[in-house]
């Protein structure tokens, strides 16, 4: 299971229509529908009954929906998260001092910190 097809899943789950959900995407329906049916098989259940006139989600797909935005949540989460650390605005900061010298501006300066 990858990423995009969770999006995807949460795009059709969300709009309830192949074609506007791949309209949204930015990508063309047979592609969206391809990969909804992969995750399917994948998952070894159907999520979306489909009518020519309108798709519903299942049971399992309303489960899956609320798990697939979870897992989304944290993904994009993690990321902001390590970008964050990876350009130095997140994550630990040591500090060595000599008491003395700095004992009444120390509290200031790491207030900037904190």
């Amino acid at each position: 299971m990858r990423m995009r097809q969770l999006r995807y899943f949460q795009a059709v789950a969300e709009e309830l229509h192949f074609g506007k959900a791949a309209e949204r995407l930015h990508i063309q329906q047979p592609p969206l529908s391809r990969q909804i049916q992969n995750l399917e098989e994948e998952l070894e259940v159907e999520l979306f009954k489909r009518t020519n006139r309108k798709v519903e989600l299942t049971d399992e797909g309303r489960y899956f929906l609320k798990e697939a935005k979870e897992i989304m949540t944290i993904m994009d989460r993690s990321k902001t998260t390590l970008q964050a650390m990876g350009n130095g605005t997140a994550g630990k900061l040591k500090v060595s001092f000599i008491y003395l010298a700095l004992s009444s501006a120390f509290p200031e300066i790491m207030g900037d910190f904190i």
